[in-house]
C-alpha cells in the first residue's frame, strides 16, 4: 500500500517515483500510523490542487504508458485501492476481535 500511494503521489506531483525497494514499512504501529497520516494529508493537498487540465493529463501509472489513462483514472484507482485496503483491515480486526 505504501509503495502504490507514494508512487501515485509522486506521479501526481510530476516527480520521479521512488524505487520499490526504497519504500519500506515504517516499523512500529505508531510509526506506521504517522506515515499513513502523512501520506493522507499530502494526498488530499495534491488532489485539491488539481484542475480539469491536470486531471486530463496522461498517466502511465499503474497502467502501461499506451493505455490511454489519465490522472483522473489514476486518482480514482488509488482511492478505490485505499478503500479496499481499509475494508480488509477492518475485516481482519473484526476476525481478531471475535476469535480473541
Amino acid at each position: 500500500m505504501l509503495w502504490y500511494w507514494t508512487t501515485a503521489l509522486a506521479r501526481l506531483e510530476q516527480r520521479d517515483p521512488p524505487d520499490r525497494h526504497d519504500v519500506t514499512w515504517p516499523g512500529s504501529g505508531m510509526a506506521a500510523i504517522a506515515a499513513l497520516r502523512d501520506l493522507c494529508t499530502r494526498w488530499r493537498t495534491a488532489l485539491t490542487a488539481l484542475d480539469d487540465e491536470d486531471l486530463a493529463r496522461p498517466s502511465a501509472f499503474p497502467w502501461p504508458a499506451d493505455a490511454g489513462r489519465t490522472v483522473a483514472h489514476m486518482t480514482a484507482w488509488l482511492n478505490v485501492e485505499l478503500a479496499k485496503n481499509a475494508a480488509e483491515i477492518g475485516q481482519i480486526r473484526m476476525i481478531r476481535a471475535t476469535t480473541g
